[in-house]
């Protein structure tokens, strides 16, 4: 693909770094792109940035500047749900990151779980409450799971919208919380059981598994701010303390499963929950991971001698078109 891609760049052909977009997670996303495409000019590659929701028609723009291919650094919806990667297909132009379907289906994190489960993946207990996004007491008089347990929006990342629940009134504003998230009318949510233990998440590249990272945040769950605050209290640990080598390869196997069942191929990244006897539950699965300064995927990848340059190099050259295989 490299040296593909430098004879298309020889003809005045370009490398676009796609951020971003008008999702809750376009900040995120800036940050990201920001960084692929500083690590793409260090190496040379000459890249431009482009930001799917300045005003312009996207695919107009993609090929009044001769894009050969498009880095995704796009987060949430719009970006990492396969809108964006169909556009892209139609036009034959190759890009990083999972396929259409790969990318719609981890995106929706109801239809990701009931894949985990039809697969035999550990994924924790969880329900699908159905409600008008201003009557969250019809969400609670469907939910059987026991208390505490996570409230999360159908499809929105970087833990958007996600809140830990214990009490009736810590559910109901969750319910409303992650019913905002997901937009207005008739909304879907998506009700975990709580596993407490340890949280791992696993990045692949290539089908390759790269170092387990635990994750300690200073207080509470890994939301938003644990995830993106410079100069936080979260910790990051390779490889995970008092984890056993056993352990840590069940959840490598599990993470692994997870993404070929659905289907992903060049950078992505499993979350995981270790429970008390080291029993490894997939949570989801991003398909377009952060790249900013405190995030995972990056890190993990030093952990093998990779720079950011290095992985910024690796993610151009995977880039395709679809060649989704999931094992159903």
């Amino acid at each position: 693909m490299i040296e593909q891609l430098k004879q298309a760049l020889a003809t005045g052909k370009r490398v676009a770094v796609l951020m971003g977009g008008a999702s809750p997670e376009r900040e995120v996303s800036l940050k990201s792109g920001a960084a692929l495409l500083a690590a793409l000019e260090r190496r040379g590659w000459n890249p431009l940035s482009i930001d799917p929701a300045d005003g312009r028609a996207l695919a107009s723009t993609l090929i009044e500047n001769r894009v050969a291919v498009a880095v995704l650094a796009l987060h949430g919806a719009g970006g990492e749900d396969g809108t964006i990667q169909g556009m892209l297909e139609m036009l034959g132009i190759p890009y990083t990151g999972s396929c259409v379907g790969a990318s719609a289906v981890c995106m929706n994190k109801i239809l990701s779980k009931r894949l985990f489960r039809d697969a035999g993946i550990p994924t924790p207990p969880w329900e699908e409450l159905r409600f008008p996004d201003n009557d969250p007491e019809a969400g609670m008089a469907q939910l059987t799971l026991p208390l505490p347990c996570f409230v999360k929006p159908m499809s929105t990342g970087s833990s958007v919208g996600i809140s830990r629940v214990d009490d009736l009134e810590s559910l109901r504003a969750g319910l409303l919380l992650a019913a905002r998230a997901s937009g207005p009318g008739e909304t879907r949510v998506l009700v975990e059981q709580e596993v407490r233990g340890t949280e791992v998440t696993l990045a692949v590249f290539d089908d390759t598994p790269l170092p387990l990272i635990e994750i300690r945040p200073g207080a509470g769950f890994y939301d938003y701010r644990a995830k993106y605050a410079s100069g936080g209290a979260t910790r990051y640990l390779i490889p995970p303390e008092g984890v056993s080598e056993q352990a840590m390869q069940r959840a490598t196997e599990a993470g692994m499963a997870a993404g070929r069942v659905t289907g992903c191929r060049g950078l992505y990244r499993v979350d995981l929950i270790l429970d008390a006897k080291q029993t490894p539950w997939v949570l989801e699965i991003n398909t377009l991971p952060g790249m900013t300064a405190t995030s995972l995927a990056p890190k993990a990848a030093a952990a093998i001698g990779w720079s950011f340059e290095d992985l910024a190099e690796r993610i151009l050259a995977s880039a395709g078109l679809e060649t989704c295989r999931a094992d159903f």
